[in-house]
């Protein structure tokens, strides 16, 4: 066996990844939505893609420059915002409109030079004419005096342009105000001028994509200068721009005109594009797995045969062996729990009670039956429901079913099995980045524990699956304290939130089925600032998902209700709850601002407060490692 330094899924953020982005991209299907000339704007979570999506439309990124020209009608500039620069347009002594005209004239020189700096490599391959015109035109155009005559002199002037934005921002007090070239002038034309003055590859009839990553970034007053940049939008030119969920700040131009959803951009929420065909995304992620291991067999000179279908790697265990491992495990605390129900319900039909004591799974059933009742039926109707498997008893186990498994793992204090690559798919939450993460600790484990080889791969056990799927949700929970200034409160809060659908998992009547997500609860009440503006950042740095409510209760008017905010599924294998997205929960706003506080104390009177509602007995089974975190977390640990 050779020594195999990493993983094919070692470099899971774009940001690593050594090689040319097209080495490991995998096109989806809805890749073509972000092909025309209608500017987007484009949304989504940490690791969804959206760099991904940018890059691979970028012309640097391209292996064969001209087959991208050949196949594309666009031509991709790439832009990252850079927040160390643009925090600085700030400070005394300026006013505001001197700022908006710095930044403004900042950003068209950053996009101009990307975009002259590929024009220059391109000049000989796309037979470039009125090189000098077009160079004298746009350095009266920057500078106002200086003259140029190629296009790398026009690059190095645009560079001093920068140079100079920079050392104002930089030496505000000691420099004379810099110079402002003719932006509008600038970002509406010269595009065409640049397209125009080729002659090959039918570049007149392309498009520059400006491609904007990590919009957020950028303050409310920035973002209205880029916005009014994008109203000027053209056959030319236009926008594709990328930021994180809630990262719009505002939807005005400079001219105090609103950006319309109809003519002026399209909007895209990734995540919700990802999951519009699930089937379609499922396959995307095994393709993107699939090409993963074929370039880590290549790259390591590994003889390809071996490869067999990714899928078959991952052994799956079924919901119902994972039932008969519980019953099989905890045959004593069950007979003892079907006793207990049978006395507390006055069943004394031998039939019922010989039915109940032999049949586990359907006891649950017959229980979670009787404790629904609302109809009044008599045990016996109830027991005929489950005995005959009628739609009644359908119906349940249809929606019931996985809660139940959830709710005897946290029980008899079992670890609930992740495994499968179905599981991973549905773990990682459309969130490719953690899909190769959860793949990546998966074979480390297999590797290390001498149980899996390249040469000769085989099934990667669902107990190794289940360790690695948890490892890795611990991290992910740990690490967002990482994040600045808000972090520990946020992790407090997650925390927090995971305790309380613990305890609505544990319940036996399963009031709320599969919980992992809530809503605010309708009320006279108003949210305040630090509310609102803590679940914004929330889901902005992923640590919540936020989706409308298509069943809030008053639908035609702006409420409290109006959005659902959810815990990514990464974080449920670590408080062992459901990733599935069912039943909501309502906090009140009262509740809501308990849990952010960091108040521990207080917390820990809420979660007091829900066990006492939903369980028999106070005492919930965690963790050593969730023990130890919410002590730490909650302030309970010396």
């Amino acid at each position: 066996m050779r020594n195999m330094v990493k993983t094919p899924f070692a470099e899971y953020r774009e940001e690593q990844v050594k090689l040319n982005i097209f080495d490991y991209f995998v096109e989806p299907s809805f890749f073509e939505k972000f092909c025309d000339t209608k500017p987007i704007l484009i949304s989504g979570a940490r690791g969804t893609g959206k760099t991904t999506i940018l890059k691979a439309l970028t012309m640097a990124e391209a292996k064969d420059v001209g087959q991208y020209l050949s196949d594309n009608s666009y031509i991709g500039i790439y832009y990252r915002v850079d927040l160390n620069i643009t925090s600085s347009f700030q400070g005394e002594g300026l006013s505001t409109n001197q700022w908006e005209k710095l930044f403004a004239y900042y950003f068209v020189s950053k996009l101009s030079y990307a975009l002259i700096g590929q024009f220059l490599e391109l000049k000989s391959e796309i037979g470039f004419k009125g090189e000098e015109d077009i160079c004298k035109k746009y350095a009266k155009l920057f500078s106002g005096k200086k003259d140029a005559n190629t296009l790398n002199e026009l690059k190095m002037l645009i560079f001093d342009e920068l140079y100079a934005i920079r050392d104002y921002i930089n030496n505000c007090a000691y420099n004379d105000y810099p110079h402002i070239g003719d932006y509008e002038g600038i970002i509406r034309e010269l595009p065409r001028d640049l397209l125009n003055g080729a002659s090959t590859y039918n570049m007149k009839e392309k498009t520059v994509f400006y491609l904007v990553d990590e919009f957020e970034g950028l303050s409310d007053w920035q973002q209205k200068i880029v916005l009014s940049f994008v109203k000027y939008a053209d056959k030319y030119h236009t926008y594709k721009i990328c930021m994180r969920p809630d990262g719009l700040k505002t939807s005005q131009t400079v001219g105090a005109e609103y950006i319309r959803e109809t003519d002026d951009i399209r909007t895209v929420e990734l995540n919700d594009l990802i999951f519009e065909k699930k089937d379609e995304y499922y396959k995307y992620a095994l393709d993107v797995c699939n090409k993963r291991m074929e370039l880590f067999y290549k790259q390591n000179n590994l003889d390809t045969s071996s490869l067999i279908s990714f899928e078959e790697l991952f052994e799956e265990l079924k919901e119902e062996e994972e039932f008969q491992n519980i019953f099989q495990k905890k045959e004593m605390e069950i007979k003892s729990d079907i006793e207990q129900f049978i006395r507390e319900a006055d069943i004394r039909d031998g039939k019922i009670v010989e039915f109940l004591d032999n049949n586990y799974f359907d006891f649950l059933i017959f229980r979670l039956l009787h404790s629904k009742n609302k109809k009044k039926e008599s045990v016996s109707d109830i027991f005929m429901h489950v005995r005959e498997k009628d739609k009644k008893y359908v119906d349940a186990v249809g929606n019931y079913k996985y809660a139940l498994l959830y709710h005897l793992c946290l029980k008899y204090s079992i670890q609930k099995s992740y495994s499968g690559f179905a599981t991973l798919v549905n773990i990682s939450g459309g969130t490719l980045r953690y899909l190769l993460e959860l793949c990546n600790e998966i074979f480390e484990r297999a590797i290390g524990s001498g149980r899996f080889n390249y040469e000769e791969p085989c099934t990667i056990s669902h107990k190794l699956q289940t360790e690695a799927v948890v490892f890795i949700s611990n991290k992910r929970v740990n690490q967002i304290s990482a994040i600045p200034q808000i972090g520990p409160n946020m992790r407090t809060f997650v925390i927090s939130l995971g305790r309380i659908y613990r305890i609505l998992h544990r319940d036996e009547r399963i009031s709320n089925f599969e919980p992992n997500h809530f809503s605010i609860k309708a009320s006279r009440q108003n949210t305040d600032e630090k509310l609102e503006l803590f679940l914004k950042e929330c889901v902005i740095r992923g640590v919540l998902l936020k989706k409308k409510n298509n069943k809030n209760k008053v639908n035609y008017v702006i409420s409290l209700d109006e959005y659902i905010y959810m815990l990514p599924p990464i974080y449920t294998p670590s408080f062992q709850i459901s990733w599935r997205r069912k039943q909501k929960t309502e906090f009140r706003i009262d509740e809501l601002n308990v849990l952010i506080n960091n108040d521990s104390v207080e917390i820990n009177k809420i979660i007091k407060k829900y066990e006492k509602k939903y369980l028999r007995s106070n005492a919930d089974n965690f963790s050593e490692w969730e023990c130890v975190q919410m002590r730490i977390t909650l302030g309970e640990d010396e």
